[in-house]
């Protein structure tokens, strides 16, 4: 075979890889190949759907494209944001006083210090800047805080973000104000109760009469009859709520004949979400449900993709062909629990680990005790040290006597209590089913959680102690953080009038 033909088939196969490969990217097409690198957490989860952060026209300029990927960024942490009070908000940065600080780090910016698809260099929170971006900022002129702060004088600044200190979003437990206005409490209150669980948890079991009525009151298809679940639903919030049998299993049915030509044996979940909102929202903002979340890319259609290429009538024939053997891939409807990236048991979920994280995952629909969803089913499944340490745990002992009914609502402590906090108002609560809310950097957990019971100076030290978090809070920490003391020391601000 001469050398030009060989050139020819080279240059043939080079095009033609090439087209396939730019279909892919632009028009439709699994891209998980061309993948930069790992996604960080649980971002894998929307991996596949490239266009939930990648908003950009096709060879937009690098100043448009990061824009776009910082505008989506906030589209989906704008809640967290705003939640924290941000003690770096976007709009300081853009100050024209603040330029000379965009050389150095450039606030304006999420992708200034989390970048995506760089494994190699990405802490914990996506942050992929060394431990000392603070020095960027914090170490000339009045911003030097090892001149104006005598505590501050000697410290490295890589040690500012260390558990207790200071966050860069985050400080609504550890600013200076909240930081004296809650000095010398004692480590545990004399009646430590979770406020917002007492009142949830407070209302009375129903009586053996009411269960009878309740049971009198079933109707279902007779073929769907089981007395163990007419006994547990019975006894449950639903019956209580006059939430019967066909409210589930036929919604829209208006008459008894209608309820058995509609129902359902088994509802999804958009059952529950009609009348669950708050939960169902939060689930989609949290790790178990952000396949569902609202920002999320929806796959590519062919035909569209051509017209953003510029191609505003494309040949039927070619859009059908293109849809044939370039379907873009769609992200499973939910995260199954084999594509968790943290440690699970073994048998998690009895080894159906292709099983999707539902509400149904974790609450039996009809059973009345809600503390399997809030112990139980988190068992069930997490595998880490700290997950399987609860049980030995004094929480647990407290959340038993609770449930014994020897000690009073809202005093036993489940891993929902800090991971999945009630919230809301007395008189509408209910579950944040986004861990995010409580869960990095931990000290986020300090105001909705840990101080209805714990000090603020017990509840910083406790956080910040490694060996205590991974042993679930069997004892007390091995170390104090001096941020409370130096805050005093620093400032007296007196206890009424303080900036809350």
């Amino acid at each position: 075979m001469s050398t030009r033909v060989l050139w020819i088939l080279w240059i043939g196969l080079t095009l033609a890889l090439a087209t396939a490969a730019t279909a892919r990217l632009y028009i439709a097409g699994g891209r998980t190949a061309f993948l930069p690198g790992e996604t960080h957490g649980v971002h894998h989860q929307i991996e596949i759907a490239c266009e939930t952060c990648h908003t950009a026209a096709p060879f937009a300029s690098e100043k448009k494209v990061n824009k776009a990927i910082n505008k989506t960024c906030v589209s989906c942490h704008k809640e967290e944001l705003k939640d924290a009070e941000d003690s770096h908000p976007i709009k300081k940065f853009k100050n024209p006083r603040m330029a000379a600080y965009w050389e150095k780090i450039d606030g304006r910016f999420c992708t200034s210090c989390h970048m995506e698809h760089q494994p190699e260099i990405t802490t914990a929170g996506l942050v992929t800047l060394p431990t000392d971006f603070c020095v960027a900022c914090h170490s000339e002129g009045e911003q030097d805080v090892r001149v104006n702060r005598p505590s501050h004088a000697g410290l490295g600044y890589e040690t500012c973000a260390s558990s207790g200190c200071h966050n860069y979003h985050d400080n609504r437990a550890l600013y200076e104000d909240f930081l004296v206005k809650h000095r010398d409490q004692p480590w545990v209150k004399p009646e430590p109760v979770l406020s917002l669980a007492a009142i949830a948890r407070a209302a009375p079991d129903a009586t053996s009469g009411e269960i009878a009525l309740y049971l009198a009151a079933v109707r279902a298809p007779e073929d769907q009859r089981d007395a163990e679940i007419e006994d547990h639903w019975a006894a449950s919030a639903h019956a209580a709520g006059e939430v019967g049998c066909a409210g589930c299993h036929a919604p829209k049915a208006k008459t008894a004949e209608e309820e058995l030509a509609q129902w359902v044996t088994a509802p999804d979940t958009k059952v529950c979400s009609s009348c669950h909102r708050n939960e169902a929202e939060t689930f989609t903002l949290g790790r178990h449900g952000m396949r569902d979340h609202p920002e999320l890319a929806k796959p590519r259609q062919a035909k569209n993709a051509l017209k953003r290429l510029g191609w505003t009538s494309p040949p039927d024939a070619l859009v059908t062909a293109l849809e044939d053997y370039l379907v873009d891939v769609a992200p499973p409807p939910a995260m199954s629990v084999a594509e968790a990236r943290v440690t699970l048991l073994p048998d998690a979920h009895g080894q159906d680990m292709g099983q999707e994280i539902s509400c149904n995952t974790c609450h039996t629909p009809h059973e009345q005790d809600l503390a399997y969803a809030a112990v139980e089913s988190c068992l069930t499944c997490h595998g880490d040290d700290h997950s399987r340490a609860y049980k030995d745990s004094p929480h647990y002992g407290l959340w038993q006597a609770e449930r014994a009914g020897t000690a009073p609502p809202g005093s036993g402590v489940s891993c929902a209590s800090c991971h999945m906090p009630k919230t809301g108002r007395p008189d509408r609560l209910f579950t944040d089913h986004n861990q995010n809310t409580t869960l990095r950097p931990n000290e986020k957990m300090i105001r909705p959680t840990c101080m209805d019971c714990h000090s603020l100076a017990f509840a910083i030290d406790a956080l910040a102690d490694p060996a205590l978090v991974e042993n679930n809070f069997a004892g007390q920490p091995h170390r104090t953080i001096e941020s409370l003391d130096w805050a005093v020391n620093r400032i007296d601000q007196p206890d009424e009038g303080a900036n809350q």
